[in-house]
């Protein structure tokens, strides 16, 4: 097999680097994260070659697979995955997320491709939603994520790829989740330092149903062996809770009764959530891992990777103080 992962120094894309077997040749191009090829050489046996590329830059792209113009897969995650930058710099990520994927489409083929889009798509409605729905995002993190699907869909009619899957994702936690993240950092405060103080932005009525990140990675795998010509699919765990509710059981999860503290608003207030089947229907897809047993897990990663940040800060501080 080779496959081209976009956003592979992410955090999904690490995770499902770390799933890909020893004889897959895989090209995984990175705009920034600077223990990468440190990452790849000790927790991935795949064939993996990094390269360092900015994908809205089309001259900078010639770098990526020059040999060959066509792969067996693509597995596209980069983006920008902060809505709240969105509403800062729409230019930046409409660049990101949008521009970087038609450069990529109008460079290479692929015989099927994965491409992670957004559940944000649905931005503004209520209820119960699915790719059937009606969609006029606002929020301009939603707005180009909708725009990449729309271009996906002309390069897929075009001949470009011969099979596609556009993911509406939930969201995921888990290994390697940006630290701004909620989940992980509502394991750091109730497991690790026993806090049982968290302060939530807006009122806490914002839904979330994201999947343990192993089960996303299970995702994939299926999407890509699956011999259906694709289509639009939601991937969420069908389980929505309010943020409330959430930091309340992830308390409990711990020992605690979670006193919580709510200020400001999020730019991105979901109020909706996927009724849409597709996953399970057509690729045999379940998520198996729930909240709890989901967060014991990632409590166990954060709780066996805190005394080897402790240590690369004391030997920085140690290398700091010698000079």
């Amino acid at each position: 097999m080779r496959l081209l992962v976009t956003g592979g120094a992410g955090f999904i894309g690490r995770n499902f680097l770390q799933s890909l077997p020893a004889d897959w040749e895989v090209c995984a191009p990175y705009r920034s994260g600077e223990d990468f090829i440190t990452f790849l050489r000790s927790q991935v046996v795949a064939q993996v070659t990094a390269v360092m590329v900015d994908l809205a830059d089309p001259d900078a792209l010639a770098r990526v697979g020059a040999h060959d113009a066509h792969w067996d897969a693509c597995v596209y995650l980069a983006a920008n995955g902060d809505p709240a930058v969105s509403v800062r710099e729409p230019l930046k990520d409409l660049s990101s997320n949008a521009v970087a994927l038609v450069n990529v489409l109008e460079r290479f083929q692929f015989t099927r491709l994965v491409f992670f889009s957004s559940g944000a798509v649905y931005d503004r409605l209520r209820g119960g939603i699915s790719p059937s729905s009606p969609v006029a995002p606002t929020l301009p993190y939603a707005i180009s994520k909708f725009a990449a699907e729309r271009y996906l869909h002309h390069f897929w009619e075009s001949g470009r790829m011969e099979k596609m899957w556009v993911v509406r994702f939930f969201g995921a936690y888990g290994p390697y989740e940006p630290a701004r993240k909620i989940y992980g950092r509502l394991v750091r405060q109730f497991a690790l330092d026993r806090n049982p103080r968290f302060t939530v932005r807006g009122d806490g009525r914002n839904l979330v149903d994201a999947m343990y990140v192993d089960d996303a990675v299970r995702a994939i795998h299926l999407l890509l062996g699956s011999g259906q010509r694709g289509g639009v699919v939601d991937l969420s765990s069908h389980a929505p809770i309010s943020l409330a509710t959430l930091v309340n059981r992830a308390a409990g999860a711990f020992g605690l009764r979670a006193e919580i503290t709510f200020e400001g608003r999020v730019p991105e207030y979901i109020q909706f959530h996927s009724i849409d089947f597709s996953m399970r229907d057509q690729v045999g897809f379940v998520p198996t891992t729930d909240l709890e047993s989901g967060l014991a897990k990632f409590a166990e990663y954060l709780g066996a990777a805190r005394p080897h940040a402790a240590h690369r800060q004391m030997e920085t501080r140690a290398a700091v103080t010698s000079k």
